[in-house]
C-alpha cells in the first residue's frame, strides 16, 4: 500500500480505533532520564547461542520466504499516549535506526510508514483494522485472519511487505495472486511478470517492509520503563518476528516481556546481541534465499561479537 494511503489510514485508525476505547483510565509508562540508547554488553556469547537467536527470531515474509528490511527511511506515528511520551518513542525508534543502518528519511516531514498504537483494549482495535483495514495485517489467507487477529501477548507487530524485483519493481505482496518471473527483457502480453536473475541461490528477488502496526496493551504494560518499551518496540519495527514471548539465551531485550525466562537474562535496553542482529539484516544479501540470509547475519554478527 502507498505510504500516502497510510496517512489516512492511520488517521482513520487514531479516530475511529483508538478514540473509541480511550475513554477508561489508562497507565502511562513510566518516564526515562535519557533519549540516548544504551547498549548493554552480556559477558557471554556462545555461538550456539546466537545461532538460536537467529533462527528463532528471524521470521521470513510468508510469499516470498525471505527477510524483509526497509528500503525506505521509516517515520514513525505514534497514537494513544501523552505528547512527550509519544516524542520519546519516536526519537528512540529512529535513533536504533540510525545505529542499525536502516536508511534515513530524506524529506523534513515524513509520511508515516510505522504505526504504533497504545490502547487499553487491543482485542478491540484489532477487530477494528480486521474489518476496515486487512491489508495492514500484512500477507496472508482468509482462513488465518480469526487467529492473525487476536492479541495474545502485550505487545505484537503486523508487517505488510512487498517483492522488488530485479529491475526494482515492486509488487505488494498478495498469496491469492501468482505471479510470472521472467527473464530481463522477456513480455508476455496480459500478465504481471517480475524479473528475476535465473539464479537459484540469488534469485534477484527482495522482500521490503511497506508498513509496519505494532498495538501494546496499555494496561499491561504501564509500569514499563518507556525506554525499554521504546527499545523493544525499535526491534518489532525494525525486524520482523513472530516470537513474541521465546525467552533467548543471551540477554536480549527481545526478553522484556518473556513470562519464562530467567530475570538475569532480561534488560532494559538493547543490548550489542540486538545491534548486532539488526546490523548483520541489513548488511545481508538480500536477493538471496532466506538459507543464505540468515547465514549471513550469523557471519556478521559473529564478526563482531566474537564467538566463544
Amino acid at each position: 500500500m502507498k505510504r500516502s494511503a497510510f496517512v489516512l489510514v492511520v488517521a482513520a485508525l487514531v479516530c475511529g480505533g483508538i478514540s473509541a476505547v480511550q475513554a477508561q483510565t489508562q497507565p502511562a509508562p513510566s518516564a526515562a532520564p535519557s533519549e540516548n540508547v544504551i547498549v548493554t554488553a552480556p559477558k557471554a556469547r556462545p555461538e550456539k547461542a546466537i545461532d538460536n537467536y537467529i533462527i528463532t527470531y528471524a521470521t521470513p515474509t510468508p510469499g516470498l520466504d525471505k527477510l524483509a528490511r526497509w528500503k525506505v527511511g521509516i517515520c514513525p506515528v505514534i497514537a494513544g499516549l501523552p505528547a512527550k511520551a509519544a516524542d520519546f518513542i519516536d526519537k528512540r525508534v529512529k535513533r536504533v535506526a540510525f545505529l542499525a543502518g536502516v536508511p534515513a528519511v530524506a524529506e523534513d516531514r515524513c509520511r508515516p510508514n510505522i504505526a504504533i498504537l497504545f490502547t487499553p483494549q487491543p482485542q478491540v482495535l484489532l477487530n477494528f483494522i480486521r474489518d476496515r483495514f486487512p491489508h495492514l495485517l500484512g500477507t496472508h489467507y482468509t482462513s488465518q485472519t480469526e487467529r492473525l487477529t487476536t492479541m495474545s501477548h502485550p505487545i505484537q507487530a503486523w508487517y505488510a511487505t512487498a517483492t522488488e524485483d530485479l529491475n526494482g519493481f515492486l509488487q505488494d505482496d498478495d498469496l491469492q495472486r501468482d505471479f510470472f518471473s521472467a527473464p530481463p527483457g522477456s513480455t508476455m502480453p496480459g500478465a504481471r511478470t517480475m524479473a528475476w536473475s535465473g539464479l537459484h541461490i540469488r534469485d534477484g528477488f527482495r522482500s521490503d517492509f511497506t508498513t509496519v502496526v505494532i498495538v501494546v496493551d496499555s494496561a499491561k504494560v504501564g509500569d514499563r520503563e518507556i525506554g525499554a518499551l521504546s527499545d523493544y518496540i525499535a526491534m518489532l519495527a525494525l525486524a520482523a518476528t513472530r516470537t513474541f514471548d521465546t525467552c533467548q539465551n543471551v540477554p536480549s531485550i527481545t526478553n522484556l516481556l518473556s513470562p519464562n525466562c530467567d530475570a538475569s537474562l532480561k534488560v532494559n535496553a538493547l543490548t550489542d546481541i540486538d545491534l548486532a542482529y539488526l546490523h548483520g539484516l541489513y548488511k545481508m544479501d538480500a536477493d538471496g534465499k532466506f538459507l543464505l540470509q540468515r547465514g549471513s547475519i550469523a557471519w556478521q554478527m559473529k564478526k563482531s561479537l566474537g564467538g566463544s
